[in-house]
């Protein structure tokens, strides 16, 4: 188990953190830039000490202000890479993942043959750096990161300056690695499709504090709060008032829910991820569907690959005093498919189990 509790006031800032992790997964601290992220890390690793708190793993204590208890970051057996990776420019590869490593040269350098060949560059250990492609750069620095046998690696954001096709490529590749390793990792992010991908769990991180933590899925279908909703990308968040315990008012109508805790009255919102937003199709129209509303696209922006359109509802609408309604996602393929650049009157269907409540 990794136990972290962890405080450190800063100026204008207070890291106040606790999260109790399983080992041997891969762990995302997912936030925007300034959630305390990169800085919990420097702690963990000992660049930072923080003014109280603890920091174990498993049995092994890093940590212990209160006991006095502070190894130094060597002493740590803690693995960091960074997302300016931070390889020396005059070595090799080679020498590069060697740095770290104790013990003599040949025992080392099986290892670092080992290692190259894990991270698949076995043909590559005498180029420098300058020599390697930024891909290439990023496994050396793994790599480097894994000779010492790291009780836990830390990856500080280690993808953002690559291309699309790179970050994809060793996404899978570190996923693959750490199952193979059994290696015990955090991953920093605030890229919420690498988050979703990579973490077993995730630590939803905002003002220097964990708001949720549990698997991607879980937390993509039911956050906590507002807060967390808004930072998973929840685009529509609406003011609701519960009914009974399945059914709640949004704006001017009533709409089926999922049984709910809330007692009735209660204020809520009713997060609906804009992904889950389904167009009825009209070649069945007798074909009765949950929470149907009928209504105009009024507007639509797209990034090449995912169109996010604006609906507003007829008559009784979800947000009167808006000028839309819903936020509907989907890939660009689809829009295409359904003519949506035409055929702008749709009908709309809400799923009861997509109108996640949270309290007011």
């Amino acid at each position: 188990m990794l136990s972290l509790a962890i405080h450190k006031q800063l100026d204008a800032f207070a890291l106040d953190l606790r999260l109790e992790a399983p080992t041997k997964k891969i762990i995302v601290l997912f936030g925007a830039s300034g959630a305390g992220k990169s800085l919990t890390l420097a702690a963990i690793a000992g660049f930072m000490t923080p003014d109280a708190g603890r920091i174990a793993i498993d049995e092994r204590v890093l940590l212990d202000v209160a006991r006095g208890v502070n190894l130094a970051p060597q002493a740590r057996k803690i693995g960091m890479v960074r997302q300016d990776l931070a390889l020396f420019p005059h070595l090799s590869a080679a020498d590069n993942i060697a740095y770290g490593m104790t013990g003599a040269r040949a025992a080392k350098m099986t290892r670092v043959r080992e290692l190259l060949q894990l991270v698949r560059l076995a043909e590559f250990g005498a180029r420098k750096p300058s020599e390697l492609s930024g891909g290439q750069q990023q496994r050396i620095a793994l790599a480097r990161a894994l000779a010492i046998e790291p009780a836990l690696l830390l990856l500080d954001e280690p993808f953002s300056a690559l291309d699309l096709g790179t970050r994809m490529e060793l996404r899978r590749e570190l996923k693959d690695l750490q199952r193979r390793l059994q290696q015990s990792m955090i991953f920093v992010t605030h890229d919420l499709g690498e988050a979703a991908l990579l973490a077993d769990e995730m630590a939803v991180l905002d003002q220097g504090r964990v708001l949720q933590f549990a698997t991607p899925n879980a937390i993509l279908r039911a956050p906590r709060n507002v807060r967390v909703a808004q930072i998973v990308g929840v685009k529509n968040i609406l003011p609701a008032q519960v009914i009974h315990s399945n059914r709640v008012r949004i704006g001017a109508r009533e709409l089926e829910t999922l049984a709910t805790t809330f007692a009735p009255g209660a204020k809520v919102f009713a997060c609906i991820r804009s992904e889950r937003v389904l167009l009825v199709r009209r070649e069945s129209p007798t074909r009765t569907h949950p929470n149907e509303m009928a209504g105009e696209l009024l507007d639509e922006e797209s990034d090449g690959n995912d169109v996010t359109l604006r609906f507003r509802v007829e008559g009784a609408r979800l947000q009167p005093r808006e000028n839309f309604d819903l936020q509907i996602d989907m890939p660009v393929y689809v829009y295409e498919r359904l003519q949506l650049a035409r055929e702008r009157q749709w009908r709309i269907s809400l799923k009861p189990n997509v109108l996640h409540l949270v309290s007011a």
